[in-house]
């Protein structure tokens, strides 16, 4: 998991959203799993680690911004199980 690569991955996923038209990206999603059934676990950028999602969403910020597409930050919290 590095943060240099985080970036290299974010600025061209700003890239082919910028292709498309798109201007904005929902995500990073950095939400940690604590229920293993989530739906939308694989989304997540932390995965089971605060810390790894700490350190990441800052270069996945910072590449897809760095192409003009805003990214959103999603999920801080209570977003653990399908319903």
């Amino acid at each position: 998991w590095s943060e240099v690569d985080t970036k290299r991955w974010a600025v061209a996923l700003a890239e082919e959203f910028k292709v498309k038209g798109a201007n904005v990206i929902l995500g990073p999603g950095v939400n940690v799993h604590r229920v293993a059934r989530g739906g939308r676990n694989a989304e997540y950028i932390s995965g089971e680690a605060p810390y790894l999602g700490s350190r990441l969403a800052v270069p996945y910020v910072q590449g897809v911004q760095s192409k003009g597409v805003l990214a959103v930050v999603k999920h801080f919290v209570t977003n653990d199980q399908e319903t």
